[in-house]
């Protein structure tokens, strides 16, 4: 038997833990990434969101030796895709 990880709670956890994960990422970085999207546009947040992507490709190839998981990796891109979306709707 299997257990139901992915559920309405679990979702709303994760969502508050990346919402809490932005704040706190904007607070010590400043808004480089929204800079970055007005300075150089669309390419900017793909270029980003693309780095985590490889960076995924290569955790789950390799022995790991960073402390970043896959899942922070997961919810750091969850993350620039949600604000480049944001970003978007705004224009």
């Amino acid at each position: 038997m299997t257990t139901n990880k992915i559920n309405a709670e679990s979702m709303q956890k994760a969502y508050d833990e990346n919402y809490q994960t932005f704040l706190n990422k904007n607070h010590d970085y400043g808004n480089s990434f929204e800079l970055s999207l007005d300075k150089h546009g669309l390419v900017a947040g793909i270029v980003r969101i693309s780095d985590k992507y490889n960076r995924l490709v290569n955790l789950t190839k390799n022995e790991n030796r960073v402390l970043e998981s896959k899942s922070d990796t997961f919810k750091d891109m969850a993350n620039y895709c949600l604000m480049q979306a944001v970003w978007l709707e705004e224009l």
